[in-house]
């Protein structure tokens, strides 16, 4: 009976113990590998989020700035627009920019002038007679060269603060309109205090200038850029305001400071976006970014919100060691159908859990989200694309995706078809129309599923609304080609159209006639109706100067009262002096103003192609000339250029 005892303990020992020591030291070894792995997966996730958002956040900010450059490029075509731009003008176009909407953290758009010393009391005494009694360059005392912040808007309490200031005589404003007058090209300054800061919410500032030179002037020597030099359209900003309207007020996971230049000392730095921290992050990088002539060193470090896994990773080690524990009770005990179904219920409920954290975060997400069979039809759309189309849950669930396309396209529905089953994942911008027929722009992402076969599981599609961005870039454009208060085409648009029919007229041998018109007596109804009247004088002129014109011609505003048109297929004077008398008619209808009944009547320059020149310069010269003569001969008619043909 002991010798049977002896027996079994030995069997015992070796069909149960020896197996289970064994599987013992395989658990540790491969749980500490994979415990290992993954930390080293985490870490690398946590490193690529980190460079990807602090990425993000260097190109925005690259972003803003390029849109705030273009700001000044379009203000400073008002200056080719109009032979003198007048602080109304301004206002109005700077209103219409919708600045604190569209573009958060500028402080204005200002124009500033170069004054001689020996001019400085002529031009204080200009601005005065302007409306502003109180109007003087600051700071005081003598110096050889002065400038002044003649216009900036808003003209609220905060910017009346650097009217009139002299920004010549700050050395770091100094050095960067320096700069973009000798390059001719957008100058961003170092760090300086705003004047129109206060003793409370004390922000670094910056300003971004664009020089200004007379339209058309030759600018190849550094004499003629002196003298065609009109002075610079800058913006000011606020660096706080600047950053934050920038990435948004939502607590930030990264730390973000912003140093003027190379070096990262207190001195140079312009925003810190965690002032309070003395500890350096886990995660740390730098970035250099170059703006206009300017480098900016962008500092990251982690908040203590970016490392939100550490929980998950708890999960995950007592997951290994669970299992480890599973694998040598397995061996120890062969794992009865009870603990198999408790082990595969516990599993069921981590995938459940994984399962509706991705619902979630799919629901959730600011991007609209889709699922696409093999045929392209829709078998999954998430809340945020449903109220991006505006369809009602489900209905769009068996559509085909290219049917949301405005136009039927077959042979590009068969090439994404194709490019899909080879595997190819796209993006592009995309117009889509929703369920109230309206079109929407979005950037559509498209990424197949392959399986091991090679063949088309499905795809995946996100679609980005992007139809805002568009309609500012396209009102940006707007403003930059049209005259804000007629509507009608500027100088610049009209002498680019002119300067193309040029060329077509040249190659195809047709010809065109040019209008110049001046409005008689608008002077004087300005002056006494006041300039509400006499803008809206200026609106129904042009409507019905565009009214008498075809739809071919091409009219616009010059500047004042000054109008220009554009009349092609015109073969002989006496059509252009045709049309000319049709516009002279419709302005000679009375028009009702402030309840007073007024007259207008326009003279009219009219020169053709190519019988009285033959380049712009030439053409302009001639109807410029011919419509003074018609002023001189009493207004309210067209005069044709000298020696110009009437055929019968």
């Amino acid at each position: 009976m002991q010798a049977f005892s002896g027996w079994l303990q030995r069997n015992l020992q070796t069909a149960v113990i020896l197996p289970t020591l064994v599987a013992l030291a395989l658990a540790i070894a491969l749980g500490g590998l994979l415990i290992a792995r993954l930390d080293e997966a985490h870490e690398q996730v946590l490193k690529n989020t980190f460079t990807y958002e602090t990425g993000e956040i260097t190109r925005k900010i690259e972003e803003r700035l390029k849109a705030y450059r273009q700001v000044l490029r379009g203000t400073r075509a008002l200056f080719a627009a109009s032979q003198e731009v007048t602080r109304r003008e301004w206002q109005n176009y700077v209103d219409a920019l919708r600045l604190h909407a569209d573009y958060p953290g500028i402080q204005g758009v200002g124009f500033a002038v170069p004054v001689p010393a020996s001019q400085l009391a002529s031009h204080e005494q200009r601005i005065r007679s302007e409306g502003f009694p109180d109007y003087r360059i600051s700071p005081p005392g003598h110096r050889a060269e002065y400038t002044a912040i003649v216009f900036l808007e808003p003209f609220d309490w905060r910017n009346q603060r650097a009217f009139g200031y002299d920004m010549y005589s700050e050395p770091v404003r100094h050095e960067a309109m320096e700069r973009a007058r000798r390059l001719g090209t957008p100058a961003l300054s170092g760090k300086v205090r705003l004047v129109q800061e206060t003793s409370t919410d004390t922000q670094a500032g910056v300003l971004l200038y664009l020089p200004v030179f007379r339209h058309g002037a030759p600018l190849i020597t550094p004499a003629q850029q002196e003298r065609a030099f009109l002075g610079w359209v800058y913006s000011p900003f606020r660096m706080r305001d600047l950053i934050t309207g920038t990435l948004g007020d939502s607590a930030p996971r990264i730390r973000l400071r912003i140093y003027d230049g190379h070096d990262e000392n207190a001195a140079s730095l312009l925003f810190d976006s965690g002032p309070d921290r003395q500890q350096p992050g886990a995660l740390g990088g730098r970035s250099v970014l170059e703006l206009d002539n300017r480098v900016w060193t962008l500092a990251f470090d982690s908040n203590p919100a970016f490392l939100t896994d550490q929980g998950v990773r708890q999960l995950e080690r007592a997951a290994v060691l669970l299992i480890g524990a599973l694998f040598v009770l397995l061996t120890a005990f062969f794992f009865s159908a009870r603990q198999r179904a408790r082990e595969l219920d516990r599993v069921g409920t981590s995938l459940r859990a994984s399962e509706a954290r991705y619902s979630t975060l799919v629901n959730l997400s600011q991007d609209g989200i889709a699922a696409l069979d093999t045929k392209l039809r829709f078998t999954f759309l998430n809340p945020r694309l449903l109220k991006l189309l505006r369809y009602p849950e489900g209905e769009l669930i068996g559509r085909r995706f290219d049917s949301l396309w405005p136009m039927e396209d077959s042979a590009r529905s068969r090439a994404l078809g194709e490019r899909l089953k080879r595997g190819e994942a796209a993006t592009s911008e995309q117009e889509l129309r929703n369920a109230d027929g309206r079109v929407i722009t979005a950037i559509v992402t498209d990424a197949p599923h392959i399986d091991a076969r090679g063949g088309l599981q499905g795809v995946i599609l996100t679609i980005t609304d992007i139809s805002e961005r568009k309609a500012s870039e396209e009102r940006i454009h707007y403003l930059a080609t049209h005259d804000p208060l007629t509507g009608l085409a500027n100088r610049a648009m009209f002498m680019n159209q002119m300067n193309t029919s040029l060329l077509i007229s040249q190659r195809h041998k047709t010809r065109f006639a040019l209008l110049f018109l001046d409005l008689d007596h608008f002077k004087e109804i300005n002056d006494t109706l006041g300039h509400a009247a006499g803008d809206a004088l200026l609106i129904e002129s042009a409507r019905r100067m565009r009214h008498g014109l075809r739809a071919s011609d091409l009219l616009a505003r010059q500047g004042g009262d000054e109008f220009m048109a554009l009349l092609h297929d015109i073969h002989t004077m006496h059509e252009a002096l045709g049309v000319a008398e049709k516009i002279r008619r419709a302005l000679n209808e009375a028009l009702v103003l402030d309840g007073r009944e007024c007259l207008v009547s326009a003279s009219i320059g009219i020169a053709l192609y190519p019988d009285h020149g033959k380049d712009l310069e030439s053409l302009t010269r001639s109807a410029d000339a011919a419509m003074y003569r018609a002023k001189m001969n009493g207004r309210n008619g067209a005069s044709a250029a000298q020696d110009a043909p009437l055929e019968p």
